[in-house]
């Protein structure tokens, strides 16, 4: 155990901490504490949390990130692990990794010697093994206080938001007893008294910051959505409890009736989106959200509402699969099912956030495209975005406009075509209710009145219809962002909770003198051939950045557009997360083999 200090580091701008335990060890509760006060001390904070496939009890962790300026993922290889338990600790691999310059605290009844840290050959140099349970006995009188005590320990090691920490605590428990109060601060006053009884080889103090925290707002990416989505209008959410989508609809449940909504949890994943499609003939905005297997269930209906013509949002907040899967972990691999998992020819746009306050901007567009375009639209979120915190500022609404479905006007209902060819391919859509605007709404193909055919000519006319009105979406360059050398070398291409990692190893290699480019799509599909073409004109090298075993993004740009031969697919398996770090050494190899094969070149010549 480390017993003095020998020098001082310059305070940390940045700060990643990791910590797991079993179920009811009060590690994420922990986390929530610590990522609540530092956005009271105006810090950007970041805390992802994941747990175990078990309905009850099993492994948790929580990974919070503390910075002094903005954050755009959850952070590399941890400079604080805390275990409670090193076999759950263990149990999350990738998720919390470590390195010889890591704080490891843990708790000392597991009776592990420092010395001989389960780390796969990792030595820290800073190893306290703490009798957590034992100091939460004394000074609260139960060991239910030791995710408290590990508060103390990390604000004393750390000068850690010492202040903010304990108003949490204090707020926390003020409407259970004045006792138990009392007992949770003597328990973080004993974690802040054994680390100065115990100081770091090196003092590592966060450093201090002074923004405004008016405004500012602690959000997960479910409760994002939920909230844009009211903003959008939605007025009926018909949906079924699946992680990690479950918030949203919990969400909806307590606020929409504010806003003259409805909510239906319905009886199976088909019921909720059935009601959704319902409610959207009825002339409402409608949504549902589901994860991967729930949206397996939903296709059929998705069919229905294409061929209807019927706005509808359709999210899937994605999780490791096939089938059951990975629950409470996130992959992006379910690209391909958006895309393709209609039966007969289908097109329906594909969105997807990179953070937590991206996802209000997401549903607000997809709500607004669905409405114009009369389309289902889905978003893929995934579990780290949806379920992971963060510092949010506050939203400036005045920035979104708020698109309504085209109704029929007066002159159209005097003889009412609800799939009139129109130049834009957009027909006025009625509802029930509106004199003249009758029609029928059918899975079956139909003329422009909406009557039933089955004319080979009229089926390829409506066809070329539903594709002809989402053209234009191939050329909303405000749908991708790009950032870096505009005619760099070295590219990379990430969407999704993987964007934010590929933006900080941009950053990484352009502050060494690389010069590189990032393309991030917020429109997944259709391909936006033009603005690919565009980005990759310049590209000689590059990597497209996917958590997913195939690199489903890559194979649908390999379809549609002439992608260089130095472009790449790198992908990794859900719950198995890229490292800002690794991306950037990448980038760093393949501009080494440019300048390679560059020097070939010229020696051949």
């Amino acid at each position: 155990m480390t017993t003095q200090t020998e020098s001082m580091h310059p305070p940390a701008t940045d700060l990643v901490i990791g910590m797991a335990g079993s179920g009811g060890d009060g590690i994420v509760s922990a986390g929530e504490s610590l990522i609540a006060a530092a956005a009271a001390e105006g810090y950007h904070a970041m805390m992802t949390k994941s747990f175990g496939s078990q309905i009850r009890g099993g492994e948790s962790s929580c990974r919070v990130r503390i910075g002094t300026s903005a954050l755009h993922n959850p952070g590399g290889i941890l400079d604080v692990a805390v275990a409670l338990n090193w076999e759950d600790f263990l149990r999350f691999g990738a998720e919390l990794p470590v390195s010889s310059q890591t704080v490891v605290i843990y708790e000392k009844a597991t009776n592990v010697a420092p010395d001989q840290l389960p780390l796969g050959g990792v030595h820290p140099t800073d190893v306290f093994a703490v009798p957590i349970e034992e100091i939460a006995r004394k000074a609260a009188g139960t060991d239910l206080a030791k995710n408290t005590v590990v508060l103390g320990l990390l604000a004393g090691w750390f000068d850690l938001a010492p202040d903010a920490i304990l108003r949490g605590i204090r707020k926390r428990f003020a409407k259970k007893s004045a006792e138990l109060v009392q007992n949770n601060e003597k328990a973080f006053q004993s974690g802040i008294d054994y680390a100065k009884a115990n100081p770091l080889r090196q003092a590592r103090p966060l450093a201090r910051v002074s923004r405004s925290t008016a405004g500012l707002m602690l959000l997960d990416g479910n409760d994002m959505c939920a909230a844009a989505s009211l903003f959008a209008g939605c007025e009926f959410f018909g949906g079924y409890p699946i992680t990690p989508s479950t918030e949203i609809m919990q969400y909806l449940s307590r606020e929409i009736w504010r806003y003259g909504g409805a909510v239906l949890q319905a009886e199976d994943e088909i019921a909720g989106i059935g009601a959704a499609v319902g409610a959207s003939f009825a002339g409402k905005k409608s949504m549902t959200a589901t994860s991967g297997p729930g949206m397996s269930l939903k296709t059929e209906m998705l069919g229905l509402a294409s061929i209807a013509e019927l706005p509808l949002v359709v999210v899937n907040v994605m999780r490791g699969g096939p089938s059951t899967g990975l629950p409470t972990k996130p992959e992006q691999s379910d690209l391909f099912q958006a895309a393709f998992s209609g039966h007969g020819d289908v097109l329906r746009p594909i969105l997807a956030p990179t953070s937590v306050a991206d996802t209000f901007r997401v549903t607000v567009e997809a709500f607004n495209l669905a409405e114009h375009y009369q389309t289902p639209v889905m978003i893929l979120s995934d579990q780290e975005i949806a379920q992971r915190k963060e510092t949010v500022d506050a939203i400036d609404t005045s920035r979104f406009e708020v698109l309504h479905r085209r109704v029929p006007t007066g002159a159209e209902l005097e003889s009412y075509e609800r799939f009139r060819a129109t130049e834009s391919g957009i027909s006025p859509i009625s509802h029930p209710g509106m004199q003249g605007g009758n029609y029928l709404a059918a899975g079956i193909e139909h003329n422009d009145k909406g009557d039933p055919t089955v004319s080979g000519k009229i089926h390829a006319r409506m066809n070329e219809k539903r594709f002809r009105k989402l053209d234009p979406l191939r050329h909303r360059q405000d749908l991708f962002a790009i950032e870096g050398d505009a005619d760099a070398p070295l590219a990379l291409i990430a969407w999704g909770s993987v964007a934010g990692v590929c933006r900080e190893s941009l950053a990484r290699v352009r502050a060494s003198g690389l010069r590189a480019k990032l393309l991030v799509p917020t429109l997944l599909w259709p391909i936006a051939e033009g603005v690919y073409q565009d980005f990759l004109a310049s590209v000689q090298a590059g990597l497209v950045v996917e958590l997913s075993h195939q690199g489903q993004l890559y194979r649908m740009l390999r379809m549609q557009v002439d992608v260089p031969r130095g472009l790449k697919s790198l992908t990794r398996s859900g719950a198995n997360p890229f490292l800002p770090s690794e991306i950037a050494q990448r980038l760093e190899q393949l501009a080494i083999d440019l300048q390679s094969r560059v020097s070939d070149q010229k020696g051949e010549g």
